[in-house]
C-alpha cells in the first residue's frame, strides 16, 4: 500500500512538471503572437498617417511641363521637399521636378493639394505616373497625351 501512494505521488509530480512546461510554452507563444500584432498595428497606423491621391483629370494632363495635382489624404503633414517625394513616369524615375502647395503653405498639410511640375515632354499616347510620399505611400494614374 505504501508503494501505491509513492507511485501516485511520482505521477502527480510528473503531471505538475509536464503541465508547467506546457503552460510555459503556451505563454511564450502567446507573447510572441502579441508582439507580432503590436508591430503590425504600429505599421498600419503609420501607413494610415501618410496617404496620397492623384486628383488630375486623366484626359486633361498638361505636357511640357507635365503637371500633376496630388491631394494629401492622410493625417500627417509632409514637408514640401523633393526628398519626401519620388516621381516615376512610365517606369522612369524623374528628378527634374518641383513641388508646391496650392494653398501657399510651406508644408503639405492634410486635405491640401500639391502641384508637382515635372520638367519633361511626353510623346503622344498613354502614360502612367506613380508618385510616392516618404517612400511608403503612393498613388498611380494612367493618362493620355
Amino acid at each position: 500500500m505504501a508503494s501505491d501512494s509513492v507511485t501516485q505521488m511520482i505521477f502527480f509530480v510528473a503531471a505538475l512538471v509536464v503541465s508547467s512546461v506546457v503552460a510555459a510554452v503556451m505563454l511564450s507563444t502567446v507573447q510572441e503572437t502579441s508582439n507580432v500584432f503590436n508591430q503590425k498595428s504600429r505599421s498600419l497606423v503609420e501607413s494610415i498617417k501618410d496617404d496620397i491621391t492623384i486628383i488630375n483629370d486623366p484626359d486633361n494632363v498638361s505636357n511640357n511641363p507635365v503637371i500633376i495635382y496630388a491631394k494629401n489624404t492622410g493625417e500627417s503633414t509632409v514637408a514640401l521637399d523633393k526628398k519626401m517625394f519620388d516621381v516615376i513616369i512610365d517606369g522612369v524615375y524623374y528628378t527634374n521636378y518641383s513641388v508646391s502647395s496650392l494653398s501657399g503653405n510651406s508644408e503639405w498639410q492634410p486635405s491640401d493639394v500639391a502641384k508637382i511640375t515635372i520638367n519633361t515632354t511626353l510623346s503622344s499616347g498613354t502614360h502612367s505616373i506613380r508618385v510616392y510620399v516618404r517612400g511608403n505611400e503612393w498613388d498611380e494614374m494612367k493618362f493620355r497625351i
